[in-house]
């Protein structure tokens, strides 16, 4: 009983701060105590458990411990996106005078790679005794349920609240931590997003940035911290005396029912980052409790992690294969980098051979091998998934003339638009197929259902081809401006970005305009080029000349607000990939970085290929 009196003793007194605890050796002896004495254990010792704790912790709202709070441990759904998530615990754990809990084997993993998670609801933050904050609702992500075990602490916070929230978001519903899952079809994207986690904070101290995030990445610290800090006042309040109202009402989304906890206003707030911005910034209190934060509001709560390294070098392209992982094309160096789900580097100094040559763009096919333009030889490379140059040391050739976009069809083959009005078709073992030509320049195909690529041809068409590659038709309107990208919805229409004119263009299945004539407008756009989008239609734009990230509805609405998304560090952002756990990532040629919005999207199919072939283009998994 000392050694438990002694740690929380010295807490109560201001002798050792909430943030002090939270060094390794305290929590060491911390986790200690909490093994040896249970609340309510009586004299000497403490009851020894036969068998080991499985997990233990702390519950904190900002600097203040949280007691009597109810903790339960989650499973992930597996019956759709934000499904009610599986209650593991079979005995009620409420935490400690003092905000500690302990978790015996009171729990069977469904799996043991089964993600899962824990949430502390309600309790008392420090206030009088009898005080019950209902609306108090706190998180961390654990990850695989095998991964637990006795040596296994959890800090509770609103910084583990917040990061948490960010990565799990395109798989949560509202209900205060209850309900999220994914689909059966997407376990791999739920398993990439409770990873990344990770990367932006550390369970174990409720700090951030995360234990596993690579050298020389940045995590978005300060904004964290200030989220974090948002929500503190009413996590520390007992739920009735304004904070929390202030904080819901400001978080609800505009047409939106307003949360209830914490949990779910953190969700809002991620799910709806251009929403009463400066209101939300404004409820931080003078005494913050974490930091650093934000000297000022920022323009939007988007959260990005910017990852630097493995050979980028001005990078242009990018495609997310199966696995999550992310490949690069790199036009200043001539080599392929390939990055992790989490943003670790697999290809040391760049893939090369194989023909490269100054790339652009880059596509995976259904086999998982990477394929890439080059600008520089008329030619294309392909690489295998482990990185090894599969064609030949001057690249497949046939007709390429400055080759530029790429995509890969439903049966495997690979076509090519040209800056020379031309468009290309090989198979998937590099033989020219055919060739058409068009009096545009050809520069991004994408491929329909049917088999049909449609290109953005600049000055201004959009230009359909048949699956044999016979020139079908050209379509003008709809604000065409310089299109140079394309991508197809799940209701096969088409949006091209335009290079000029600051706009978005629409173009239904058979070619009729959709958008107005000047195009979907303002929010951002400027100097477009990458295109994108999710699992739910929304449409997403890099914007080089604005060096911001815009994010449209599927009719054509701003998403992002009248600025876009200033994403933290963007400089000249060229093209994006969204991946199966709903991350935005953007290449970024200036600083020659990659940069993930976490949880931004909502997740698609990966590689497109795949999406082509099953007919589930931005669909999610």
């Amino acid at each position: 009983m000392k050694l438990h009196g002694s740690i929380h003793g010295q807490f109560l007194r201001g002798g050792i701060t909430a943030r002090a605890l939270r060094s390794p050796a305290i929590l060491a002896l911390a986790s200690l105590a909490t093994l040896l004495v249970q609340p309510g254990c009586g004299g000497g010792l403490g009851r020894q458990d036969p068998a080991p704790a499985a997990l233990h912790g702390w519950v904190h709202g900002g600097q203040q411990a949280v007691s009597g709070a109810t903790i339960q441990l989650y499973a992930a759904g597996a019956s759709g996106y934000g499904s009610s998530a599986t209650a593991l615990l079979t005995t009620t754990v409420t935490s400690g005078v003092f905000g500690d809990f302990n978790i015996t084997h009171d729990y069977t993993c469904p799996t043991p790679t089964t993600q899962v998670y824990i949430v502390a609801t309600g309790g008392n933050p420090g206030l009088s005794a009898g005080t019950n904050n209902t609306a108090l609702a706190l998180m961390a992500a654990l990850g695989p349920c095998g991964s637990l075990s006795s040596s296994t602490f959890v800090w509770i916070d609103e910084v583990t609240t917040v990061a948490s929230v960010y990565a799990l978001a395109p798989f949560m519903g509202t209900g205060g931590g209850a309900n999220l899952g994914a689909t059966g079809t997407n376990t791999q994207g739920l398993t990439n997003a409770f990873a990344t986690v990770n990367n932006l904070v550390n369970t174990t101290s409720g700090t951030t940035p995360g234990p596993n995030l690579p050298t020389g990445a940045t995590a978005p610290t300060s904004e964290l911290n200030t989220l974090a800090d948002i929500l503190a006042p009413c996590v520390n309040s007992n739920g009735s005396t304004g904070e929390c109202s202030a904080l819901f009402t400001d978080a609800t989304p505009s047409g939106g029912t307003a949360p209830t906890n914490t949990i779910d206003a953190a969700l809002d707030i991620a799910t709806n980052p251009v929403n009463n911005v400066s209101a939300l910034y404004n409820l931080i209190t003078g005494a913050a409790p974490f930091q650093p934060t934000l000297p000022s509001a920022p323009n939007d709560w988007t959260v990005a992690i910017t990852y630097t390294g493995s050979a980028l070098s001005t990078p242009w392209g990018l495609a997310v294969d199966a696995s999550g992982n992310v490949w690069v094309a790199n036009h200043g160096s001539s080599v392929v980098s390939e990055f992790s789900s989490v943003g670790i580097g697999l290809s040391g100094s760049g893939f090369s051979g194989g023909g490269l040559d100054l790339p652009y763009y880059i596509a995976i096919d259904l086999n998982g091998d990477a394929w890439l333009t080059n600008s520089g030889a008329d030619s294309l490379s392909e690489f295998s998934k482990t990185g090894t140059a599969i064609s030949t040391s001057s690249g497949f050739t046939g007709d390429l003339i400055a080759p530029y976009g790429i995509a890969i069809d439903g049966s495997d083959n690979v076509w090519v638009g040209n800056q020379s009005e031309v468009l290309n078709k090989f198979s998937n073992a590099g033989v020219a197929l055919s060739v058409a030509f068009d009096p545009e320049t050809l520069y991004y195909p994408a491929i329909d259902a049917g088999g049909n690529a449609w290109v953005a041809g600049t000055p201004g068409d959009l230009v359909k081809f048949n699956n044999s590659d016979s020139f079908i038709n050209r379509y003008p309107g709809g604000g065409l401006d310089s299109p140079v990208n394309v991508a197809i919805d799940h209701s096969g229409d088409l949006w091209l970005a335009n290079s000029a004119g600051s706009r978005v263009s629409e173009f239904s299945s058979t070619g009729g305009a959709k958008s107005p004539s000047g195009g979907y407008s303002n929010g951002g756009l400027g100097g477009s080029s990458g295109l994108g989008i999710d699992g739910i239609g929304n449409v997403w734009v890099t914007n080089n000349s604005t060096n911001t990230l815009s994010e449209l509805s599927n009719s054509g609405a701003l998403l992002s607000g009248s600025t876009g998304y200033l994403v933290t560090g963007l400089d000249n952002p060229i093209s994006l990939a969204i991946d199966g756990s709903g991350n935005v990532w953007v290449t970024d040629a200036n600083d020659n970085a990659l940069t993930e919005v976490v949880g931004a999207a909502a997740p698609v199919v990966t590689p497109l290929a795949a999406a082509v072939k099953n007919g589930t283009i931005a669909s999610r998994p």
